[in-house]
């Protein structure tokens, strides 16, 4: 394994290191007329986006041109997709297509290939978070770190990137603004995973000629939900006929459709709806669910071998969730599927859940070639900013070398967290990278480096708290993401937390510098004005803790219905998970 970091190392740094230096390339000077064009080769928007990013940092804009037009510059940038050959399978081949190369070993030119599409706007974002110092340190235009540069001249060796994993995916992005910061920080999804039986089993379809794919109660199909609480029937022959028309089909339509997913549909409680002939209620597997695995995963083993036959290089992503959480018995998985994983991987502070996680993922490893992490970074619908940073980058480290292919979390997020999911983006690239040095950036372009001590105080504050969550018994719970319904966490939480946090927050305005700072100091204080009236709130109301005083809590939890309701008209304070929409969360109501 040490190898593999090794490698790791060389691909994302000293395939930087060549040997000689090169001499400095002068883009523009004294914020001076443009010494460099830049070259679209066809790639026309996003090298606009470059021009434009060059722009607003020094003023000077860039001539665009084709690859065909002569002008007369010293400097020359280009821009190019340059596909590697080689003899990969195509799973094994995924990373290398979101990769890249910044060659600068030829002297009056810069060349920003990428090996696709995605991997030339990488490389592009790389380029301009490198030499031009921009950050995207959360979604809009506030999110932005742009330095002011009289001058743009680049000394550097190559640099050379392939990500860490193939799919690098934040589920909950509900609005362009988050999926497009997402993509600048190098999100990517390669493969198809999630819930999808109900797609391609629609009881619309086939309930009426085919009811017996369904689970039965007395006799009749047994269809919760459209979407949730049932699955088919696998040990039926007619199921595997439907699934392979339907994908098919898919790859019919859509040529260039290169994954579909075999997920299973959500479960609705505490069931997934298995029709009782596919598993044997005695049989339970390490998670306290019926073992339905050996059962499921033989079904998509014989599903995916038939498509093949017809599309050899498909790929098909799966859920390792609840009854299917097992990796199955006596066989292995077709090379071609790609199993996720499900855990809330906060989990794994406590030395024995640790453990326990990594033995399944061992057992995973010893029937499917390849698998993914599904994870829950949930920022709504909780009550405190969930910050695990540190706890975050050892999860990913591990994940990389133990060799796991993709990673993807539900983040449903509330940007009152900080650089919890910049920092995440980051290590799905990269997971070598130093955390602290990381934060540490991201604190002084946001809010300016007198007030990031004061900031970085205050996460630091929530991620102490969080590091000590298996205190709680809130913690110790059957599923497989924390109890992110249940507020009890807050009766381990400290009113002088409370109290702090507002100090560094207020500190952190009153030392921020530039109005662009002082902007985003004061959208954090904005943030935490909700989690504050929820706790003080909550122990007024609920716990009874630290003598609150009944008209207090009250106006707190007021307050809290009113902040989450005025949220609703700003993209950033938005809660994408209310907590008081939901009737699934009557304990965060009170």
């Amino acid at each position: 394994m040490f190898y593999s970091i090794q490698l790791l190392i060389f691909i994302f740094f000293s395939a930087a290191a060549f040997s000689e230096t090169i001499p400095p390339i002068h883009i523009i000077m004294n914020n001076d007329k443009p010494n460099a064009v830049i070259k679209h080769h066809n790639f026309e928007t996003i090298s606009q986006y470059l021009q434009d990013y060059i722009k607003k940092s020094t003023g000077v804009v860039l001539p665009l041109v084709s690859n065909d037009q002569d002008l007369q510059y010293q400097e020359n940038i280009h821009l190019t997709i340059e596909q590697k050959s080689d003899s990969q399978k195509s799973v094994e081949r995924l990373k290398n297509t979101d990769g890249f190369l910044i060659d600068l070993s030829h002297p009056n030119h810069i060349w920003i290939k990428g090996y696709s599409k995605s991997g030339l706007e990488f490389a592009v974002y790389e380029f301009l978070e490198t030499f031009v110092g921009i950050r995207w340190l959360f979604p809009g235009k506030s999110g932005e770190y742009i330095p002011q540069k009289k001058s743009l001249i680049i000394q550097s060796k190559n640099i050379m990137q392939c990500p860490a994993f193939a799919v690098r995916l934040l589920g909950g992005l509900k609005n362009a603004i988050t999926l497009k910061w997402a993509m600048r920080n190098r999100m990517g999804e390669k493969i198809n995973f999630s819930h999808n039986l109900h797609h391609i089993f629609q009881p619309d379809s086939y309930i009426k000629t085919h009811p017996d794919i369904y689970p039965q109660i007395e006799g009749k199909p047994n269809i919760p939900f459209k979407r949730a609480g049932w699955q088919p029937c696998f040990k039926n022959p007619k199921t595997i006929d439907i699934a392979v028309d339907y994908i098919e089909s898919a790859f019919n339509k859509n040529p260039t459709l290169q994954s579909i997913s075999l997920g299973t549909n959500d479960a609705f409680t505490a069931t997934s709806g298995f029709c009782k002939s596919d598993y044997d209620k005695k049989i339970y597997n390490s998670w306290g669910y019926p073992n339905v695995s050996n059962t499921y995963y033989q079904w998509t083993n014989i599903v995916v071998q038939e498509i093949l036959e017809k599309y050899p290089n498909k790929i098909f992503g799966t859920l390792a969730y609840m009854e299917t959480a097992s990796a199955p018995d006596k066989f292995r998985l077709n090379e071609n599927i790609i199993p996720f994983l499900t855990e809330d991987r906060l989990r794994w502070v406590n030395p024995s859940c640790d453990l326990k996680a990594k033995q399944w993922i061992d057992e995973w490893f010893k029937k499917s070639k390849h698998i993914g992490f599904y994870d829950y970074f949930y920022g709504t619908p909780y009550v405190l900013p969930r910050i695990y940073f540190h706890h975050m980058a050892s999860i990913y480290r591990y994940a990389y070398e133990k060799g796991v292919f993709a990673v993807y979390a539900e983040a449903y997020p509330n940007w009152g967290e900080g650089p919890k999911l910049y920092l995440a983006l980051k290590l799905f690239w990269n997971p070598l990278l130093n955390v602290d040095k990381l934060l540490d950036d991201w604190y002084t372009c946001c809010v300016g480096k007198r007030a990031a001590t004061y900031l970085s105080q205050y996460f630091s504050l929530w991620e102490s708290f969080w590091m000590k969550i298996e205190k709680t018994k809130w913690f110790y719970n059957k599923s497989m993401y924390m109890a992110f319904w249940s507020p009890s966490y807050l009766n381990f939480a400290q009113l002088s937390d409370i109290l702090q946090s507002r100090y560094l927050l207020e500190k952190t305005v009153m030392t921020a510098q530039t109005p662009a700072q002082k902007k985003r100091a004061r959208f954090f204080l904005d943030a935490f004005e909700y989690y504050e009236a929820s706790a003080i709130s909550y122990w007024g109301l609920v716990s009874k803790q630290y003598n609150i005083n009944q008209k207090t809590a009250e106006e707190m939890n007021q307050k809290r219905y009113c902040l989450i309701q005025k949220f609703e008209k700003d993209p950033l304070l938005r809660h994408s998970t209310r907590f008081d929409k939901v009737s699934q969360f009557p304990k965060l109501n009170w």
